[in-house]
């Protein structure tokens, strides 16, 4: 699917050494197509929206080897939806308060040595997004937000930002 991207904190040095993982990521995210109603079956259940999506990037990031929900520690319960190394990676289709608990675990991660990029991965626009379900994404996570939060805040964990876009 089209997405862009953007990095907080994270020099030359870090992507290059991180290339083979930044371009997994990037091969997952275009390994899922976008459509206005998407869904996918799964062991006989129709999932749709953000279960679909959730589900058919898990398929994406498994099969190129990923760990799926990686504990970085469990009380409090901190969980990721994938790693590999130290990339720890969250896709969040939730409320947008749901950003802050993740720049938490992306902070709690790097100082403890668990992570040396954190990837979030939203949608750029939620309503175009998920142009069927208007009403349930008024408050999405989304892209322009977690830009404004990771350029303003004082969070200086090198952090990949993903936006999904709608379409193509």
């Amino acid at each position: 699917m089209k997405s862009e991207e953007r990095f907080f904190h994270c020099g030359d040095f870090l992507r290059e050494t991180l290339a083979s993982e930044l371009r997994e990521i990037r091969a997952a995210v275009d390994g899922v197509p976008w459509a206005s109603s998407f869904s996918l079956e799964v062991r006989g259940r129709l999932l749709e929206h953000q279960a679909a999506y959730n589900e058919a990037l898990e398929r994406e990031f498994l099969r190129r080897g990923w760990e799926a929900q990686p504990l970085l520690r469990s009380k409090p319960n901190l969980k990721g939806d994938f790693r590999k190394g130290l990339v720890f990676v969250e896709v969040q289709f939730g409320n947008s308060s749901t950003l802050y608990r993740d720049y938490y675990k992306f902070q709690y991660g790097h100082a403890h040595g668990l992570l040396s990029l954190a990837v979030l991965i939203v949608p750029v626009e939620p309503s175009a997004f998920f142009p069927t379900r208007p009403r349930s994404v008024g408050n999405m996570a989304e892209f322009a937000l977690a830009d404004r939060c990771l350029t303003v805040l004082p969070i200086r964990v090198p952090t990949m930002l993903i936006g999904l876009m709608h379409g193509g």
